[in-house]
């Protein structure tokens, strides 16, 4: 019992107990309400049409549009509709080929293009290839109707005009109303296909998993860091000046940055990882990524000491929800999607989109990433010149009691 009673006299024991409990009300907390009604929210998703039919494309872009399941983004150059799509501002693009009842007509194969960026979460693509072909099948449904009509309307008369006379047309054009209606309840037809193209596509599945497991590892390591950092920096504050330390901690975490990136970087190539980036830009955005989350993790055990520590448990686990690792941006509540603007694990998975597949913006990613290090930093410092003008305070009060 002596034994437990020290354990339990020790701070460090009940703040890793305390670290635990949160630990695990956070996730639960966090995950089942960021994940909440994620399958409500499809309608967030955002298609491109690009309609070069003027005759029937334009029924199928106004049923697309009342079906109100996607957002819709209509564009007049399919170039311009590509670049869109690369940059992952539509989830995927819609073209409407010129001439398609012609060409029905005339029995020529019909096709519609679905391109689908593969530079994306995995539930992104595989719910745009499901939408394709559910929105083929709609677009064959309307044209099979489009054409019944027109047969009905037409073939009718075409044959009781063959007729010797008129009592013998009306019959035959009933008749023939009805074998032609007989006829088209028991034919299926798919007049038009659905050509699904895939930009930017990378085969085999453990790639899909680098954004999430580089994201997730690089905070846990920085995490880490930065709690032990802090309890060194406690037991050095004796012997150097609080500034002393916090620049000097600012250089262990370059080093540390730069020294575990390259370790991050040759793990890929050596596990075989295609990145179509040279080798030291690779490193460079890796060190970036991880000396964002170095910045963030220790603004808060900086700010609070140890206790900080669950302040970065709640960021690991809104982070993986709100950076769209898991589950798209497009389908979490708007909460998380405005809070992962502002969190570096967002543009870390966006970077590692682009790095792996292509496409995305990565020039704008790093930039986010740079801003949210200057601000953190900025904030830390900030942090260590209040402490610091407390400490004086204190230093003089304590005189004064003298």
């Amino acid at each position: 019992m002596s034994v437990l009673k020290s354990f339990f006299r020790q701070k460090d024991t009940l703040l890793g107990i305390a670290a635990a409990i949160a630990f695990q009300l956070i996730f639960v907390i966090v995950w089942l309400t960021g994940y909440d009604g994620v399958y409500d929210r499809t309608d967030q998703f955002s298609i491109g049409i690009v309609n070069d039919d003027l005759e029937i494309g334009e029924e199928i872009v106004t049923e697309i549009k009342d079906r109100d399941l996607f957002q819709i983004t209509e564009y007049e150059q399919l170039n311009n509709a590509k670049e869109n799509l690369d940059k992952r501002n539509i989830n995927l693009l819609i073209h409407l080929p010129d001439n398609m009842m012609e060409q029905l007509q005339n029995s020529e194969t019909v096709s519609i293009n679905y391109f689908i960026n593969q530079s994306a979460p995995t539930l992104t693509k595989q719910m745009m290839e499901t939408a394709a072909n559910s929105l083929n099948d709609q677009v064959n449904q309307q044209v099979r109707e489009t054409i019944d009509a027109q047969i009905a309307e037409n073939i009718p008369p075409m044959v009781a005009a063959e007729a010797p006379d008129e009592e013998l047309a009306a019959v035959i054009e009933e008749v023939a109303g009805q074998v032609v209606d007989l006829v088209q309840e028991n034919t299926q037809v798919h007049p038009v296909n659905a050509n699904i193209e895939k930009t930017n596509d990378k085969e085999g599945f453990a790639i899909t998993m680098v954004p999430l497991l580089i994201v997730l590892a690089s905070y846990i390591s920085a995490m880490l860091i930065s709690q032990y950092l802090q309890i060194t920096n406690g037991k050095l504050k004796q012997e150097h000046g609080r500034f002393s330390l916090f620049f000097g901690r600012q250089l262990i975490n370059i080093l540390l940055a730069a020294g575990i990136s390259l370790l991050t970087v040759c793990l890929m190539y050596l596990f075989h990882i295609e990145l179509d980036y040279h080798f030291i830009a690779l490193w460079g955005i890796q060190a970036l990524l991880l000396f964002s989350f170095l910045a963030i993790s220790q603004f808060f055990v900086m700010l609070f000491g140890n206790p900080g520590m669950i302040f970065n448990i709640a960021l690991t686990a809104t982070q993986l929800v709100s950076s769209g690792a898991i589950v798209p941006r497009e389908l979490l509540p708007s909460f998380y999607y405005e809070l992962g603007n502002l969190l570096p694990a967002t543009y870390g998975v966006n970077s590692y989109l682009s790095l792996i597949y292509g496409g995305g913006n990565l020039s704008a990613d790093l930039k986010h990433l740079i801003i949210i290090i200057v601000v953190l930093l900025g904030l830390a410092l900030v942090v260590q010149i209040l402490f610091s003008i407390w400490d004086r305070f204190k230093i003089q009060k304590s005189r004064v009691n003298s």
